[in-house]
């Protein structure tokens, strides 16, 4: 590819790559210093095509100044200064960040010489936002390790489990070793009985708790006690399981990921109704506090399987900052206290 063919390119080929709005090119001819965008990239700059006049030094202005200086300037491009393949930030006018995937290629002449160069940039804002994500969640499930020996992993309905590194950790088991049998972590006397307990529960999709013995790294024993909960998707379906395991009597062991979704999604009508009772709310100052309709919040309660996850974790969460407890007991009901 050269700036010329980026020039000449058909608007529609240049249309069906960018029609995701994901992903915009760019071109520099040095000779002439004339610049070529494709709409993609001022979408994704948030620019407008008709009063903008593009420019690298333009593109590298937008960049966070955290990043700007990953960005070779002008005159270094023109030096032949390598981009290569990087992700950095940008900063739209009005104030949004997106984060880039960008990548560039100079065009030489034969003698060497750069002629031009020309560039691809592709959104990958959401990619970025979820690697955060992922990453902060890590951090809060090894402090919570750390402090409490608590640790999170989920298995799916077909009963593979995926365990953290922490379980491993915890047991002094392989992956090769749990792989064969998720329940090899459970003393051998208790094994067949806890199995059984989990199997039962999974066959009807509900919450449970079990209170096993477990072998711990170091020739040790200890009572654990398990949360299980169910993840569903928008009909009903069960997808995962999220669980929490943590030495019997732990107190203070917030639920995390997968099985604070699934917590939410076992929260009833009637537990909203008794956490509003705890504090005195009527419906119109739940909507309130949690910034949802007052037909949400009635919906919720009367309907909550057909109530959308955002909404329902707004709610749980508000509740959740003024005082509100929702706990798992023996038998897996959902108890509701206030602090």
């Amino acid at each position: 590819m050269d700036v010329d063919s980026l020039q000449f390119s058909s608007r529609h080929f240049l249309h069906l790559l960018e029609s995701r709005g994901i992903s915009g090119t760019w071109g520099w001819r040095f000779a002439t210093d004339q610049h070529v965008w494709s709409p993609g990239l001022f979408r994704i700059l948030g620019l407008d095509p008709q009063t903008t006049r593009p420019s690298y030094d333009l593109l590298v202005g937008l960049v966070h100044p955290e990043d700007r200086g990953r960005m070779a300037s002008g005159a270094g491009l023109i030096r032949d200064v390598s981009q290569g393949k990087q992700t950095i930030r940008v900063i739209r006018p009005d104030g949004s960040h997106r984060a880039l995937s960008v990548r560039s290629e100079l065009n030489l002449a034969p003698d060497g010489r750069p002629l031009g160069i020309v560039g691809s940039v592709l959104d990958v804002t959401e990619r970025e936002s979820l690697r955060r994500a992922v990453a902060a969640e890590q951090r809060r499930r090894r402090a919570l390790f750390d402090r409490t020996r608590t640790l999170t992993f989920s298995n799916d309905p077909d009963y593979a489990y995926t365990f953290s590194e922490e379980a491993y950790e915890l047991t002094g088991l392989s992956p090769d070793e749990t792989a064969d049998d998720a329940f090899l972590a459970v003393v051998t006397e208790e094994r067949e009985h806890w199995r059984a307990v989990s199997l039962a529960a999974h066959q009807v999709g509900r919450v449970y708790t079990m209170k096993p013995v477990l072998y711990i790294a170091g020739r040790k024993r200890e009572r654990s006690e398990i949360f299980t909960v169910p993840i569903t998707d928008a009909s009903g379906q069960v997808v995962d399981w999220g669980n929490l395991a943590r030495p019997l009597g732990t107190r203070g062991s917030p639920p995390l990921g997968m099985l604070l979704k699934g917590l939410e999604q076992a929260i009833g009508g009637h537990h909203l109704r008794a956490a509003r009772a705890l504090l005195d709310w009527s419906m119109s100052d739940l909507a309130r506090a949690a910034g949802l309709s007052l037909s949400t919040v009635k919906r919720m309660e009367e309907h909550p399987d057909g109530t959308a996850q955002r909404s329902r974790h707004k709610a749980v969460e508000t509740l959740r900052t003024v005082g509100i407890r929702f706990s798992v007991l023996d038998g897996g009901v959902i108890a509701v206290g206030r602090r």
